[in-house]
């Protein structure tokens, strides 16, 4: 940035520091329908008037709490802190308090005092609101109501979610509440905590993992026939948007608006649409684009409510207004807004001032466009900076600096947009950066940095758009195909018509002498004969050729399910794999927590030794998780981080070091297993007893020696060996009881191996075994 940009720059940003008094709100929460289900604020304006209408009507039962509850959590969600709102939620929830108290509604009343927790984290309380949800959590507990426990654990959890992120927390609130709802057989709060799970995953920029969470969650709806699907179609839709898949991204949407209007359930339906015009926006279709954006900002408008989501849908239709030459109407337009409904967020003044930018540089006010783009940028920072919305300002001032022919500027903006947090980023957006830099680097004459962004944006552009052009280009060439085969039958046919009707000629002219007008017209009966079979043969031609079209329609849909499936299946297990690992090293940590109320130094042994084999088999699932081989061990690779961990939980090193000698070798899964546990057993009982010098430094250096070699196949030889000192001279491993060596000549009695103990120079255990022995 050139010195005088500079200081222009930081003289704006600091004059806008001044007026900073907001709280930082959720920075997530403005993933529209996203942040509408995770909040559980998925009722509008004219559902909360039904609630208001029919609560006087309601007598004072369950049903009444229910009503007292949703109507708590709408003022609780609204956007923005205000203490009005926040109040008439109070208000709502102490009645519901009262109510369920009178009821013995033990369940409304942890619920009830959930949703008072919230309101007062809203509020700033967060340490007590912390320690509040700690003892809901415990009294849910001790009561036994789990149903209390699960909806306090997933409050909680959509609390830290966006207020103080904490993604290992968050995740294991959110499965801890799935794993009590399945308990008590809520399949469809079960799944909702698994859905936000993903929710959450999506949020970290974990966008395979979300997407294939939320398939599965899909699945589980689709057994139980639950109606609301819309929810998860629109979150499937923003993964396959952000990740460059368009295709997905409008399948998706549009099963999303269907599915709304099938179930009638339009709350969320100003987040649809929005969610709907960005599709289109990044596939290229403008009008679409600007017709759902303005169904969107209609139905936000109708809700009277500041949202984020307003703003940007006014944003959109600010824009198609200058893209008309309308940009003094657009700059109206966007200021009787935010009179109408004044903004009460931080991202929402944000937003305001980037339109506001689109408005000022439209009318050459140059000077008012950079200061709104450095006011939209200074809010979005304040905030934080890490959603995809907010995102986009960095790029937005790049290209207003590319636009004046400031490259340096430019570039700055621009690769900082590049690199921050670019897992959230749409592969859109990173496409449209890397050309822009392109151009910079050429203005600056930085022609190889320029050849390399360029390269970039045409891998990104073709990985969104040459599929999707590839398949209309063979939807042409299909339907241009039929036309000329339909067009080569009709000449054909009219050919084939004009050759008999002058054969019927010459023959009616040779004949005509003698036969007269009689002849002439059994002709003419003869050839309206046959041209009415020929119209009945292309009729039979066109039927034939409908039915073949629809059976090549279902054979493709038939295999694109199939492979859909087995991409689901691979996915899956590779989540087991996942999940069997995580389970193994969180019973490894529980094994951990105990050693530390242990003072006995042998029970202090066993539980190591019992770490080191809980660990030995989470290694295989840790393997095949990051493997490509979802069955295959690759044992190399395996036993040398086997072997390393070993040697660094007995503190070993570097008196006793390790020489592998491992074949390039895949073992499945079923014998993997038996052979690391063998591995771990020797090498411990090597680390404990076979270098009792090398403490004192008596002895030089202490040796273990493994070795897994093919032998003729398909058979292999493990070798493990020391050189320490051996086994005692009254020692008969045949006939020792020890846990270890029991466990080493089990498992190799379970693999059908043949094994030899020798304890000369040192202990040698050598194992020879077939995969294909049981």
């Amino acid at each position: 940035m050139q010195p005088g940009a500079a200081k222009r720059a930081g003289h704006l940003l600091a004059t806008l520091k001044i007026v900073s008094g907001y709280r930082r709100i959720s920075v997530l929460f403005v993933l529209l329908l996203a942040a509408l289900v995770s909040n559980g604020q998925n009722i509008n304006r004219q559902r909360v008037n039904g609630l208001l209408d029919d609560l006087p009507k309601s007598r004072a039962d369950d049903h009444r709490v229910a009503i007292l509850l949703e109507l708590g959590k709408f003022h609780i969600y609204k956007p923005g802190e205000s203490k009005a709102d926040l109040d008439s939620s109070r208000m709502y929830l102490n009645w519901a308090r009262k109510l369920s108290d009178s009821l013995h509604l033990v369940t409304r009343q942890h619920e009830t005092e959930s949703l008072l927790i919230v309101a007062d984290l809203e509020s700033g309380h967060t340490a007590s609101g912390r320690s509040r949800f700690a003892s809901l959590i415990a009294n849910c507990q001790r009561s036994g109501d789990k149903e209390g426990e699960a909806i306090a654990r997933t409050r909680f959890a959509i609390w830290l979610r966006n207020y103080a992120p904490d993604s290992i927390k968050v995740v294991a609130n959110f499965r801890r509440a799935a794993a009590i709802y399945r308990s008590i057989s809520k399949p469809e709060s079960e799944l909702y905590a698994l859905k936000e799970v993903a929710v959450t995953h999506f949020y970290e920029g974990k966008l395979a993992l979300a997407e294939t969470e939320l398939l599965a969650v899909l699945k589980r709806y689709r057994a139980i026939h639950y109606p609301n699907l819309h929810y998860t179609y629109n979150l499937l839709s923003s993964i396959s948007r952000v990740k460059g898949d368009l295709n997905g991204a409008l399948r998706y949407a549009l099963l999303c608006i269907d599915t709304m209007h099938k179930t009638a359930d339009t709350a969320s339906a100003a987040a649809f649409y929005g969610d709907l015009a960005q599709v289109y926006e990044v596939a290229g279709n403008h009008q679409k684009h600007i017709d759902w954006a303005k169904k969107s900002f209609t139905a936000w408008r109708r809700e009277r409510l500041p949202n984020f989501a307003l703003f940007n849908a006014a944003g959109t239709i600010a824009k198609d207004m200058i893209n008309r030459r309308q940009p003094t109407e657009a700059l109206h337009f966007i200021q009787q807004l935010v009179k109408e409904i004044p903004t009460n967020t931080i991202i929402q003044k944000g937003c305001v001032a980037q339109n506001l930018a689109y408005c000022y540089e439209a009318l050459n006010n140059n000077r008012l466009a950079e200061r709104s783009y450095l006011e939209a940028l200074y809010w979005y920072e304040k905030n934080g900076l890490d959603f995809e919305g907010s995102l986009r300002v960095r790029q937005e001032l790049g290209a207003f600096y590319l636009r004046q022919q400031r490259y340096k500027e430019a570039g700055d903006y621009l690769t900082k947009a590049l690199t921050i947090l670019p897992q959230k980023e749409a592969l859109s957006s990173l496409r449209d950066i890397h050309f822009m830099l392109f151009r910079v680097d050429s203005a600056q004459g930085s022609y190889l940095s320029a050849i390399n962004h360029f390269r970039l944006y045409k891998t990104l552009n073709d990985s969104l758009f040459n599929e999707a052009k590839s398949r209309q280009l063979s939807q042409l060439q299909i339907q241009y195909d039929t036309r000329a085969k339909e067009q080569n039958i009709a000449l054909l046919t009219k050919q084939s018509e004009l050759q008999q009707s002058a054969l019927k000629r010459a023959r009616t002219n040779q004949t005509a002498m003698m036969i007269g007008a009689v002849l002439l017209a059994g002709l003419l009966g003869v050839s309206y004969n046959r041209y009415r079979l020929k119209q009945r043969s292309n009729r039979l031609l066109e039927a034939k050729q409908r039915e073949i079209d629809q059976k090549n329609q279902s054979l493709e849909q038939i295999v694109t399910e199939k492979e859909a499936l087995l991409v689901e299946k691979e996915w899956m297990l590779k989540e087991i794999h996942h999940r069997v690992k995580n389970n193994l090293q969180v019973i490894t940590s529980l094994l951990n927590a105990q050693s530390d109320y242990l003072q006995d130094s042998v029970a202090l042994t066993a539980i190591r030794e019992s770490q080191n084999r809980v660990q030995t088999m989470a290694l295989i699932h840790q393997r095949l998780y990051e493997s490509d081989h979802l069955s295959k061990v690759d044992m190399a690779g395996y036993i040398g981080e086997l072997i390393d961990y070993l040697l660094e939980s007995f503190n070993t090193q570097p008196a006793v070091r390790a020489e592998l000698e491992v074949a390039p070798v895949r073992l499945d899964v079923n014998l993997a297993t038996p052979i690391g546990l063998i591995i771990n057993e020797a090498v411990t009982n090597s680390l404990k007893y076979a270098f009792p010098a090398c403490a004192t430094g008596t002895h030089p250096s202490g040796v273990i020696r493994v070795s897994l070699q093919p032998l003729t196949q398909p058979a292999y030889r493990l070798i493990i060996e020391d050189n320490g000192v051996g086994f005692p001279a009254e020692f008969d491993p045949a006939r020792s009881n020890t846990l270890g060596l029991t466990m080493i000549q089990g498992l190799s009695r379970q693999i059908g191996g043949q094994l030899q103990i020798r304890h000369a120079q040192g202990v040698g255990i050598q194992l020879d075994f077939s995969p294909t022995k049981k």
